[in-house]
C-alpha cells in the first residue's frame, strides 16, 4: 500500500503542477500522458455506472488489501459496469500497461475494455483489454498492454462481466514505458488565474469533448482555478427518469463525471449549474407519474420532487468527490422574463407552459402559477448544500433596465431571508461601449447588485465582435473594463459584497456556444491568445501576480468570531458518521434549543461524528478556537470524550491530532473546548470529529462551534468528580464543608456538587456525609467509606397504597398476545443469532367525526412495528419504524402493509431486507446493517409495481413473503385476490427469483396455481421440501380439498419456484379460537429445531372494547407428521417460556411479558414511555440463581417519582423501591438495594408518577 500511495502522490503532482507545456500546433486533439492511478480512498476517480441504473459505492475494507474499494450494483445487463473517461491522462500512438483488480462472490468472467474514438472518422471504437475467469471471493487481476491509433482520444475504460451480479474492482493503473521526461515537461507558466489572484477567481466551462483535449486543458491549467461544466450538471443531464419514483428524484454524474475528475485531480473549485431552469429540464419531470403526457402535478408535489432533486445531487457529489471544493451553484437560473409587461405585473415570472414545446415559456410557472418556485429552490439549497457552497441566481440581459430592477428586488428578498449568497452575471454581451448591453450599463447593473450587500460573479462572459460588427480591439477594450471594475469595486468596496469570480464562457473560439464567427472568446479557433487576453494579461504587472493555484476564497467569520455554528435544531448542518455509526437529529435531548445530534449504532469507540472542514476558512497553520457540548445516557457514571481533527499530511497519511478531552458525567452536558489550537501547517482534507474512550454507546452533540483564534465559547464547561471536592477546585478544604453545610439547608446548584458531596454514595446526602467530610479535613479518615442506599420503606408502603393500578390487556399466565402498547398485525417473523424478529402492520385506530371508533380502513398505516425475543414470552419492543409517508424511509410510499424480513451475507456483511407492501398495488423493501435498522430505501420506488411483467392482472399486489435458499438465492412470493368467477383457482400468485442484491429481480413472475387463494403468501424450507402457505378465500364451499374459508392452507414442492401440491389445513380462521373472525395472516419459523406459527387475532381488541378489526400478533407451536403439517390449535396460553432471563445482564426496559399504560419512543435502541400513575411493567422467568443484592434503573424524570418493584405479579411482594430524582428530562442512572430473592421469578416495576425509562440490572 505505500507503493500505492507513492504512485499517486507522483499522478498528482504532474496533473497539478500545470500539467503539459509542449503540444503540436493546431492539432484538435492531443491528449496530455501522464499515469493513471484510481485507488477510490477518498473519490470515485471519475468512474461512475456505464448506464443511469447502475450503481456504484465505494465500501471501506471492500477493496483490494483491504482498502476502500468500489462496488457495483443494480445491473440488468452483462454489459452493464463501470467506467470512466481517461482522455484528460491519455493519448494515441502510446504503449499503455492496463491492469485492474477485480473480485465477486461468484465465480465471474470478467471483461476489461477500451473505447476510444478516431479523431479522423469521428467514429467510436472498442477493444478487449482482457478477459478472464475468476473465482469467487479471490482477487484477480487483469491487465494488458495496448496501443491506440495515433490519432484517437477519449480513453473511456470500463468493467464488466458475463452475468449481472455485483462485483468489486479496485487499483486501476494505466501506466508508459516511454521515458516521459524526454517528452513532456510540467509547466510553471502563469496565467489569468495568477494574475487576478488577490481580486478573485478567473474561470471556464468544459465539456465532455474539451476535457479531452490537451491543448484546452493545458490552458485551463494555466489560466484559471473555476470549472463550470457546459451542460454536463443541468437537469437533463442529471436526472435519471428511470430511478424516479413516488417524490424520490433519481440523480446521477455519469455526464460530469470526468470533469470533477479533471477538478479534483488539478485542485480547481467548481461551480455547479444549475438545478431549476424553464430549459433542458424534461417534460416528464413536471409530470405526474414522471410521464411526459401526464397531467402537471401539484405544486405540494413538485415540491417534495424539488427537494429530493437537490438534496440527492448534493449527496452524490458529496458523497463521490468529498475532495472537490464546489464553491458556488446555481440555484436558480433565468426565471425572470424579458418582458418588460411581465417584470411589472408578473412578478418576471415567465409565461407558463413547456418550454420543449413552446421556446422560452416555463413548466415551472405551469406547475406553481408564478415564480415562488424560486424562493422554495434556494430553502432547499440552504438546507443541503455543503459548508462554504455558495447559492447564486443567474441570468441573461441581467443589465437592461426593467429586468435588472426585477433581479435586484427578488434577489434582495432572498438575501435577506438568508437564503442567497450572489447574483449570477451571465454576461453574454457584444463588443459595444455605450448603448443597449453597453459596457455603461452593464457596469451599472453590476454595482446595483452589489449593494444588495450579497457578492456578484460573472458567470459566462463573453463578449461578441457580431461576424465583424466589432473589431477585436473594441472587444478586448470591453473584457478589459469588465476586469477592472470588478477589481476596482473589490479595491474599493461600497458594501458588504465583492465580485468573488469573473468566469468565461468557452475555452476559444471554436468552442464556442454561439457561431464561431462571432469570436467571442480569449482564444482564437487555432487556440491562441487573441488581443483580449494579451490586453487582460497587461492590466497589473507580472511582479504584482499573485498565486491562483492555490486561490483560497476568504470565508469571513460572523459578529461573533464565528466560522460555522451548528445548533442541530431540524438539520444535520454536513456531519457525518464515522465507521459504523449513524446520525440523525433528535429531540430526546438538547444543550440548547429543543434538538441534538445523536450518533447511534456505534460498535467502536472511534465511531462517532465529523465535519468536514472548510479551508477557505480553517487555513492549515493557522490558530483557531474550537467547541462542542456533549452527553450520554447509557454506560457508567462518567465517560471520557475527545474532540479531534484528522488529517493527511504531506506525505498522504492519514493523521489524528486531539483538540481538546473531558470527562462527562452521566446524564449531564460537558465542553470540549479549545480557544487556541493550531492546525498541523501541512494539513489537508480535515476533519474535526467527536469520539469516546472506551464505549461504544449512543451519544449526543450539541452546539458545535468553529471560531477565530482565541475566541471564548459559552457551553457547558467540563469538571471532575472527586468525592468531596464540592466546588470543583481540585482539592478538598474547608471550603468544600462549607459548601456542604449551606446545600444540606438550600440544597446545590448543580448535580456534580451534590455527587462530590454524598461522599459514603448511598445516594443520599445528610449529616453523615457532612461529618465524614469533617473527618477527612481533621485526617481521621484518609478515604470516604462507601455504604448501601437508604430506603424509607414505610413511607414507599403508603405511597403506593393510594395508588390504583392500570389493567392490562394481557391476563396473567397467558404469552398471547405478544404485545400488547400498540396492535400489530399481518405478522412476518425472522430468525436472527437465535432471536425471533416479528415486523408487523401498525394498525392504528381510526375515529369518525364524532369521536367514535370505526372499522379500520388501512388507509393510515405508514408505520411497521418491530419486536424481538430470544425466549417467546419476554419481548423487546423495537418500535414502530416509520417507512412511508413524506417523513418515512420510503417517503414516495403511501402505505406500508404486510411485512417480511429477510437477512444474507452480502460481500462479506451481513445485510437486512424489509418488504413491504405500498396498499395493494406493489410490492417495496427497504434495507439494513442491523434487524432493527435503521432502514433506508435503496430504490426510490417500489420492487414489484403493476408494471413488472406479469404483474397486471395481479388484483391485489401485495403480502410478500421471502425466502433465502441454503445457496443463498433469494425469491419473493406475493399476490392475491380472486378475479370474478375464478373462486375456486383465482390465478392472482407469484413467485420470483431475486438477484444477488435481494433488492432486484434475476427474472420475470412466474404464476403458482394456487386452490381458493385469498392472499398472505407465506414461505418455509423444511428439510428438502419447501413450504408454500396462504389464507384461503370466503367461497369454499363444498370444495374437493376438504378446506375452510379464511383459514391458513399449504403446498409442497421440491423446488422453490414449485410447482406445488396442495397438502392440507394448518389453521383454521382465528374466529374458531376466539370469537372475533376476520382475514388470516401468517407466518412459520423455525428456532432451536422447532416450528412455530405466528398469526394475528383481536383479543386487546376485544379487552379494550371497541369493534373495528385491529389485529394484535400471536404465537402457537407447529407440530408435523413426516412432511404433513398437524392442525394447530389457536389458543391464548402460547409458547412456554423457552430460556431463563437474566436480570445480571443489562436488560432494556423495552422488554417485556405483559404491562399496562406504557409504550415506547424511538426506534431500534427505545425507551419506555407515556409512563402515568399505577402503569406498569413486567418480565416473565429472570433467573435470580445468584440472589439480588441491588438493582440499578436509567430513568428520566420531570419531577421525583418512585419505581415500585414486585415478584409475582403487579400486586405482589415489593423487594425494592428506587427513587427517581427530578432530572429536567436528563437519563440518569439510580442504584438502590433490593431484597434478596433466588430462583426463577417475575418481576414487575410500578409507577408513582410521569417518567421514562431505559434500562435496568441487577446485582
Amino acid at each position: 500500500m505505500k507503493i500505492k500511495k507513492l504512485f499517486s502522490a507522483i499522478t498528482a503532482a504532474l496533473c497539478c503542477s500545470g500539467i503539459i507545456s509542449y503540444f503540436p500546433a493546431n492539432q484538435e486533439y492531443v491528449t496530455a500522458v501522464t499515469l493513471v492511478s484510481d485507488d477510490f480512498e477518498t473519490n470515485y476517480d471519475g468512474w461512475h455506472g456505464s448506464t443511469d441504473t447502475v450503481k456504484l459505492s465505494a465500501d471501506s475494507f471492500a477493496g483490494y488489501n483491504g482498502s476502500r474499494g468500489m462496488t457495483v450494483s443494480d445491473r440488468t445487463n452483462p454489459t452493464d459496469g463501470a467506467s470512466s473517461s481517461k482522455g484528460f491522462y491519455l493519448e494515441g500512438g502510446v504503449n499503455y500497461h492496463y491492469s485492474i483488480q477485480v473480485i465477486s462472490e461468484t465465480s465471474e468472467t470478467f471483461r476489461f475494455t477500451l473505447t476510444y474514438i478516431d479523431s479522423e472518422t469521428d467514429k467510436e471504437e472498442t477493444v478487449l483489454l482482457s478477459s478472464e475467469e475468476c473465482d469467487s471471493g479471490k482477487w484477480s487481476e487483469l491487465s494488458a498492454d495496448y496501443m491506440a491509433p495515433e490519432n484517437s482520444y477519449e480513453f473511456r475504460l470500463t468493467i464488466s462481466t458475463d452475468s449481472t451480479n455485483d462485483f468489486t474492482f479496485d487499483e486501476v493503473y494505466v501506466t508508459s514505458k516511454e521515458n516521459l521526461n524526454t517528452v513532456y515537461a510540467a509547466s510553471a507558466e502563469k496565467g489569468l488565474k495568477d494574475e487576478f489572484a488577490d481580486y478573485f477567481r478567473v474561470g471556464n466551462i468544459l465539456n465532455g469533448s474539451t476535457v479531452a483535449n490537451s491543448a484546452i486543458t493545458a490552458n485551463i491549467l494555466k489560466d484559471y482555478n473555476s470549472i463550470e461544466c457546459e451542460n454536463e450538471m443541468k437537469p437533463d443531464a442529471t436526472l435519471v427518469q428511470s430511478q424516479c419514483n413516488g417524490t424520490n428524484v433519481g440523480v446521477s454524474l455519469n455526464n460530469a463525471a470526468a470533469i470533477i475528475d479533471f477538478c479534483v485531480n488539478n485542485n480547481i473549485a467548481m461551480r455547479g449549474h444549475a438545478f431549476v431552469w424553464h430549459s433542458q429540464t424534461p417534460s416528464w419531470f413536471f409530470k405526474e407519474n414522471y410521464n411526459a403526457n401526464g397531467a402537471w402535478v401539484s405544486s405540494s408535489v413538485m415540491d417534495q420532487r424539488l427537494e429530493s432533486y437537490i438534496k440527492n445531487m448534493f449527496n452524490a457529489i458529496e458523497t463521490q468527490y468529498p475532495s472537490l471544493n464546489l464553491y458556488a451553484y446555481d440555484v436558480v437560473n433565468e426565471a425572470v422574463s424579458d418582458d418588460s409587461n411581465r417584470t411589472a405585473n408578473y412578478g418576471g415570472a415567465r409565461e407558463a407552459g413547456d418550454n420543449n414545446v413552446t421556446g422560452g415559456t416555463s413548466a415551472w410557472v405551469s406547475v406553481y402559477g408564478d415564480n415562488s418556485f424560486v424562493e422554495k429552490a434556494f430553502t432547499y439549497a440552504r438546507k443541503y448544500a455543503p459548508e462554504g457552497c455558495d447559492l447564486y441566481y443567474n441570468d441573461y440581459n441581467e443589465y437592461w433596465d426593467h429586468k435588472r430592477d426585477c433581479i435586484y428586488n427578488m434577489c434582495k428578498d432572498l438575501y435577506e431571508k438568508g437564503l442567497l449568497d450572489g447574483v449570477g452575471m451571465q454576461s453574454h454581451v457584444p463588443a459595444n461601449a455605450t448603448g443597449f448591453a453597453g459596457t455603461d450599463s452593464y457596469i451599472t447593473a453590476m454595482k446595483k447588485y452589489l449593494f444588495i450587500g450579497c457578492d456578484v460573479q460573472i458567470t459566462e462572459l463573453d463578449i461578441s465582435t457580431e461576424n465583424g460588427k466589432y473589431t477585436l480591439q473594441e472587444q478586448a477594450d470591453k473584457y478589459k473594463s469588465i476586469f477592472q471594475a470588478a477589481m476596482d469595486w473589490n479595491k474599493n468596496p461600497a458594501s458588504s459584497g465583492r465580485v468573488t469570480a469573473v468566469c468565461i464562457w468557452g475555452p476559444n473560439d471554436a468552442n464556442t456556444w454561439i457561431k464561431s464567427e462571432n469570436a467571442p472568446l480569449l482564444y482564437d479557433v487555432n487556440n491562441q491568445p487573441k488581443l483580449a487576453y494579451t490586453t487582460l494579461t497587461n492590466m497589473i504587472p507580472e511582479s504584482e501576480w499573485g498565486d491562483g493555484s492555490n486561490y483560497n476564497e476568504k470565508i469571513e467569520p460572523n459578529e461573533y468570531g464565528w466560522y460555522f455554528y451548528d445548533t442541530f435544531e431540524g438539520n444535520t448542518f454536513n456531519w457525518s458518521g464515522r465507521g459504523s455509526a449513524d446520525i440523525m437529529t433528535s429531540g430526546r435531548t438538547a444543550y440548547v434549543g429543543s434538538e441534538a445530534l445523536l450518533i447511534q449504532n456505534r460498535t467502536e469507540a472511534w465511531n462517532g461524528a465529523q465535519k468536514k472542514l472548510n479551508t477557505a476558512a480553517f487555513v492549515p497553520g493557522s490558530i483557531y478556537s474550537f467547541s462542542v457540548n456533549a452527553i450520554y445516557f447509557d454506560g457508567d457514571s462518567t465517560e471520557k470524550f475527545y474532540m479531534k481533527l484528522q488529517y493527511t499530511d504531506s506525505s498522504g497519511n492519514t493523521c489524528y491530532s486531539t483538540i481538546s478531552e473531558a470527562t462527562a458525567i452521566q446524564s449531564e452536558w460537558v465542553q470540549l473546548a479549545n480557544k487556541n489550537y493550531q492546525i498541523p501547517a501541512d494539513a489537508s482534507n480535515m476533519y474535526i470529529y467527536v469520539e469516546t474512550a472506551d464505549s461504544a454507546n449512543n451519544f449526543y452533540i450539541d452546539e458545535a462551534i468553529g471560531a477565530v483564534e482565541g475566541t471564548s465559547i459559552m457551553g457547558a464547561g467540563s469538571k471532575e468528580i472527586i468525592l468531596g471536592d464540592i466546588n470543583s477546585d481540585g482539592i478538598i478544604n474547608a471550603f468544600d464543608l462549607i459548601i456542604a453545610k449551606r446545600g444540606y439547608t438550600n440544597g446545590f446548584s448543580s448535580k456534580s456538587s451534590q455527587i462530590c458531596a454524598d461522599v459514603n454514595q448511598n445516594g443520599i446526602f445528610d449529616e453523615n456525609d457532612i461529618s465524614l467530610i469533617e473527618d477527612f479535613l481533621l485526617c481521621k479518615i484518609t478515604e470516604f467509606p462507601v455504604e448501601e442506599k437508604v430506603t424509607d420503606t414505610a413511607a414507599m408502603e403508603q405511597l403506593f397504597s393510594n395508588i390504583n393500578l392500570t389493567s392490562s390487556y394481557k391476563k396473567s399466565g397467558e404469552n398471547n398476545p405478544l404485545y400488547t402498547q400498540r396492535f400489530g398485525a399481518d405478522p412476518g417473523v425472522m430468525e436472527y443469532n437465535g432471536r425471533v424478529y416479528v415486523y408487523s402492520t401498525n394498525d392504528i385506530i381510526e375515529y369518525d367525526n364524532g369521536g367514535s371508533v370505526i372499522e379500520n380502513t388501512y388507509g393510515q398505516i405508514n408505520q411497521i412495528n418491530c419486536i424481538s425475543s430470544d425466549d417467546m414470552v419476554n419481548w423487546t419492543d423495537h418500535g414502530a419504524i416509520q417507512v412511508a409517508g413524506s417523513s418515512g424511509a420510503a417517503s414516495w410510499a403511501i402505505n406500508s402493509w404486510a411485512p417480511c424480513a429477510a437477512h444474507k451475507t452480502i460481500n462479506g456483511k451481513e445485510k437486512f431486507f424489509l418488504y413491504f407492501c405500498n396498499g395493494g398495488n406493489g410490492v417495496s423493501v427497504l434495507t439494513a446493517d442491523s434487524p432493527t435498522g435503521p432502514w433506508t430505501d435503496p430504490l426510490g420506488k417500489g420492487l414489484i409495481t403493476r408494471s413488472t411483467p406479469n404483474c397486471s392482472n395481479v388484483t391485489w399486489l401485495f403480502d410478500p413473503a421471502v425466502l433465502v435458499d441454503d445457496d443463498g438465492t433469494g425469491y419473493l412470493y406475493f399476490g392475491g385476490g380472486v378475479p370474478d368467477g375464478k373462486t375456486e383457482n383465482p390465478g392472482t400468485a407469484r413467485v420470483v427469483k431475486l438477484g444477488n442484491d435481494m433488492i432486484s429481480l434475476a427474472g420475470d413472475p412466474q404464476t403458482i396455481d394456487v386452490p381458493y387463494l385469498f392472499e398472505d403468501s407465506g414461505i418455509n424450507k423444511i428439510g428438502n421440501k419447501y413450504y408454500y402457505t396462504y389464507c384461503s378465500n370466503w367461497n369454499t364451499t363444498e370444495n374437493s380439498y376438504g378446506m375452510s374459508s379464511g383459514a391458513i392452507q399449504y403446498m409442497i414442492s421440491d423446488s422453490p419456484m414449485g410447482p406445488f401440491t396442495y397438502g392440507g389445513e394448518l389453521f383454521k380462521n382465528q374466529g374458531n379460537f376466539f370469537g372475533l373472525y376476520g382475514n388470516n395472516h401468517h407466518s412459520i419459523v423455525e428456532l432451536n429445531s422447532e416450528l412455530y406459527l405466528f398469526y394475528h387475532a383481536r383479543a386487546v381488541e376485544a379487552a379494550m372494547g371497541i369493534t373495528g378489526n385491529y389485529r394484535s400478533p400471536q404465537v402457537n407451536k407447529i407440530t408435523m407428521n413426516g412432511i404433513s403439517f398437524n392442525s394447530v390449535i389457536g389458543d391464548m396460553k402460547g409458547i412456554p417460556q423457552l430460556k431463563s432471563l437474566n436480570p445480571y445482564e443489562k436488560i432494556q426496559a423495552e422488554t417485556i411479558s405483559r404491562q399496562a399504560g406504557v409504550n415506547v419512543r424511538g426506534t431500534g435502541d427505545t425507551i419506555i414511555t407515556d409512563i402515568q400513575s399505577g402503569d406498569w411493567i413486567s418480565v416473565f422467568g429472570a433467573d435470580f440463581s445468584k440472589g439480588s443484592k441491588s438493582l440499578t434503573i436509567c430513568a428520566s424524570s420531570q419531577k421525583e417519582a418512585i419505581v415500585k418493584i414486585c415478584v409475582g405479579n403487579e400486586t405482589g411482594k415489593a423487594i425494592g423501591y428506587a427513587v427517581i430524582p427530578n432530572s429536567d428530562g436528563k437519563f440518569t442512572e439510580i442504584t438502590v438495594p433490593v431484597n434478596n430473592i433466588s430462583g426463577n421469578q417475575d418481576i414487575y416495576f410500578i409507577f408513582s408518577d410521569t417518567i421514562e425509562l431505559d434500562w435496568w440490572q441487577f446485582t
